[in-house]
C-alpha cells in the first residue's frame, strides 16, 4: 500500500516568472527535506506550478502535505507582488492511497491506483471545497472522518500567518521545539507561541489519529 499526494499552486499567474522560479527552487529544497527525512519519498514538480509525490508509508502522507502546504503558505517573494488567494491558501492538496503498478524515478514515471486516486481526488476539488485537503482512498468509513479532520486542519492553515506556517513545517521537520528553536534562531517559547497560536495542539493530534488509522490499512 502507498499514498500519493497531487497538489497544485493557487492563483500561480499572480506570480511574476522571476518569483515563480524563486517559488520553484525553494520547493526543490523542501522536495529534498523530505526525500532525508521520509523514507520511501519521492516527490517532483510537474507543469511548472503542480506537486506530485509517492510514499511507501502511508501514515506519512499527512505530514507531508501539512509541510507542503505551510511551506507554500510562508514563501513570500522577493519582489512582494503576489494575490490574497495564493497568500491564504498556497496550495490545494489531495491525498490517495492505494497500490501502485510503477514507480520509476530514472524514466520519471509514476502510474497505479494511489497517483490516480490523488488526482483525481484534486481535480474534484471545486465549488465551497475548492481549496480543501482532501483523501480518497477505498476504505469509505475511514475515509469519511479523515476528511473531516483534514478539512478542519486545512482551515487553521488558511486562516494562519506565514511567519506561523514556516514555524509549522519547521517544527515537523525537526521533530520538537528545540530543535526548531536552534534551526530558527529564537528561543523555544517563541516557537512554542507561534504554535500555540496557529493551533499546534490540534494539528498534532490529528497527526497522531492519522497515523494510527493508516497503519491499520
Amino acid at each position: 500500500m502507498y499514498a500519493a499526494i497531487s497538489a497544485d499552486v493557487v492563483s500561480s499567474r499572480s506570480l511574476s516568472s522571476e518569483s515563480m522560479v524563486e517559488y520553484n527552487i525553494g520547493l526543490k529544497k523542501c522536495l529534498l527535506q523530505l526525500d532525508n527525512k521520509y523514507q520511501g519519498f519521492w516527490g517532483r514538480i510537474v507543469r511548472g506550478d503542480s506537486i506530485e509525490c509517492i510514499l511507501e508509508n502511508p501514515e506519512d502522507a499527512f505530514e507531508v502535505a501539512l509541510i507542503l502546504k505551510a511551506w507554500t503558505k510562508a514563501f513570500e517573494p522577493k519582489d512582494n507582488i503576489i494575490e490574497e488567494r495564493f497568500q491564504r491558501y498556497g496550495l490545494r492538496i489531495a491525498i490517495g492511497i492505494g497500490e501502485m503498478k510503477t514507480i520509476n524515478k530514472e524514466l520519471d514515471i509514476m502510474d497505479g491506483e494511489a497517483i490516480y486516486r490523488s488526482g483525481h481526488g484534486l481535480n474534484n476539488l471545486v465549488g465551497h471545497e475548492k481549496y480543501y485537503l482532501t483523501i480518497s482512498m477505498k476504505n469509505n468509513e475511514v475515509r469519511q472522518p479523515l476528511n473531516i479532520i483534514l478539512a478542519l486542519v486545512n482551515s487553521l492553515l488558511n486562516n494562519s500567518t506565514p511567519s506561523k506556517c514556516k514555524t509549522l513545517y519547521k517544527r515537523i521537520l525537526a521533530g520538537d521545539s528545540k530543535k526548531t528553536a536552534e534551526e530558527m534562531g529564537i528561543t523555544v517559547s517563541a516557537v512554542n507561541q507561534s504554535l500555540n497560536a496557529l493551533g499546534w495542539n490540534a494539528i498534532e493530534q490529528a497527526i497522531m489519529y492519522y497515523r494510527k488509522i493508516t497503519r491499520l490499512l
